[in-house]
């Protein structure tokens, strides 16, 4: 009998112990890092609509070609003086302002991956399309040389933001594009600003974002200052905040925003971001 209630005691043991100790913790989730779009832009912001310029240069106003390079169309009947007032009209150029369109090309294979889009992503920044129709149309603002840097202007683009130019990207430590540094540039509709270090001015992003940015205009170079009436390559020169150009600069294409970016340091930038596809711009003339 002793010895039945001794064997039942030694088996109920491990029950009563199990019993006793805590079930372990269901495994908790490893906090992931989020993708490049949520973090080369801002999330849970209710982004602002942007306007488009008409797909024809024929359909802007007078003003919006004056800002984007054009001549003023033929005056109709009786044109009011006030529609070119000086503070409308863009600087006037002594060069011709050859137009076309941006092929983009992969930059480690050489192949095309498509066209730079006359529309934008919600952030105001410009995105790819593979139909060359749905291409923006630009015009190399080379007014007095073809050495210096020119603005990109955007004819069929964002109605409030005549170029394609450069805003500091909202993630940034500063305003330098460099080696060792993951900082970027969007590439979206900007306005026009002098020559130099980025500088707040109105933007696309900023607009659509509510959140100020710093903005180049002129940050395109075509090599061998070529006149451009061929197949060109569009090169970035960036203008650092002591005032030297970045060296090295890529861009790049984040396909999870549809968005182009220039970044000093492609490795830096997809250690914080994810992948990314260096691509390059080459400006086709209407011609060619």
């Amino acid at each position: 009998m002793f010895s039945r209630f001794f064997l039942f005691a030694l088996l109920a043991v491990p029950a009563v112990l199990a019993a006793g100790t805590p079930s372990p913790l269901p495994d908790v989730p490893t906090r992931v890092r989020r993708d490049a779009d949520s973090l080369v832009n801002p999330t849970g912001v209710v982004t602002r609509s942007l306007p488009l310029s008409p797909a024809d240069a024929h359909g802007l106003t007078n003003a919006q070609r004056l800002a984007r390079g054009l001549p003023p169309r033929s005056p109709r009947f009786n044109t009011r003086r006030r529609a070119l007032q000086a503070r409308q009209s863009a600087t006037p150029c002594s060069l011709t302002q050859v137009t076309g369109i941006v092929q983009i090309d992969d930059a480690a294979s050489g192949n095309s991956i498509g066209y730079l889009s006359r529309t934008a992503n919600a952030f105001g920044e410009y995105e790819l399309t593979t139909d060359a129709s749905a291409a923006l149309s630009v015009a190399l603002r080379r007014c007095d040389s073809l050495t210096d840097p020119f603005e990109l202007g955007a004819l069929n683009g964002l109605a409030d933001y005549p170029y394609v130019g450069g805003v500091t990207g909202f993630a940034n430590s500063d305003d330098n594009l460099q080696q060792g540094s993951g900082n970027y540039v969007y590439l979206s509709g900007t306005s026009s600003v002098p020559r130099g270090p980025a500088q707040n001015a109105p933007n696309a992003f900023s607009q659509a974002s509510g959140r100020p940015e710093d903005v180049e205009s002129a940050i395109w170079t075509v090599p061998d200052n070529v006149n451009a009436d061929a197949p060109t390559p569009l090169v970035p020169a960036w203008v650092n905040t002591d005032g030297s150009v970045a060296s090295g600069t890529v861009i790049a294409y984040v396909a999870s925003s549809d968005a182009f970016v220039l970044t000093g340091d492609q490795t830096a930038f997809s250690s914080r971001f994810g992948a990314v596809q260096a691509v390059t711009f080459t400006f086709v003339p209407n011609s060619a």
